[in-house]
């Protein structure tokens, strides 16, 4: 027998929950609405498109929406490029709560650029845009602000990703898990880097790490 879904109550429940442990009382009832709403695009484009592994509703709610805002104290101002966004993560919850803020999504696959463009336009998100290709064929201009990447690679590849984004002014920030002492020792650039570290502590999920960064100012 099926497994019944959860009501849009509990899942808020569950949220509203999370958002207290994170600190997160800010976020206020219509962003917590278009939280929801966002889920519930992604579980129903989840059936057919296997956008995530995550197929419990219940469990996206700490493994999507919450491990994504984990980052938003520690989010600079200016213009956004999440790098590999997928299915919008975390991008989309962070443009949600950041609605000042704009956010370019940078994502090849053809069926999650197709999801992402009508949580945008479901939601009405007037500050995200989607950028469909991959990061190595992305060339902004002026260049982003900040690069944010959950999970996407590991650190060297990321680095080697975004390399030509990465303008005096911008601000590096990696969402990681366990094995993030191996992707650091693997990395040689790593040790020209001040790369700061900063523990994200999602309700019922492991620890995660926050790693930041800026290239160096060179001088002539």
């Amino acid at each position: 027998m099926a497994k019944p879904e959860p009501s849009s109550q509990v899942l808020r429940a569950r949220l509203n929950a999370g958002l207290v442990a994170l600190g997160l009382d800010r976020v206020d009832a219509e962003q917590r609405n278009l939280l929801i709403r966002y889920l519930a695009l992604l579980q129903r484009w989840n059936a057919t498109h296997n956008l995530t592994a995550v197929r419990d509703p219940l469990e996206m709610v700490p493994r999507h929406l919450l491990d994504s805002l984990t980052v938003l104290p520690y989010l600079p101002e200016g213009a956004v490029a999440d790098i590999g966004s997928g299915a919008g993560l975390p991008g989309i919850p962070l443009a949600i709560c950041r609605p000042a803020q704009a956010f370019t999504l940078v994502e090849p696959a053809a069926k999650r650029v197709a999801f992402l463009r009508h949580v945008i336009a479901d939601l009405g998100l007037t500050n995200v845009q989607v950028a469909a290709q991959g990061s190595e064929d992305y060339y902004p201009d002026p260049l982003p602000d900040v690069i944010i990447s959950r999970a996407t690679a590991p650190l060297a590849r990321l680095d080697a990703m975004t390399r030509h984004l990465q303008g005096p002014h911008t601000q590096v920030l990696a969402q990681k898990g366990p094995g993030v002492e191996a992707e650091l020792a693997g990395w040689p650039r790593a040790a020209t880097l001040r790369i700061t570290r900063q523990d994200l502590a999602t309700p019922d999920l492991p620890p995660r790490l926050l790693l930041s960064w800026r290239v160096p100012v060179t001088t002539p």
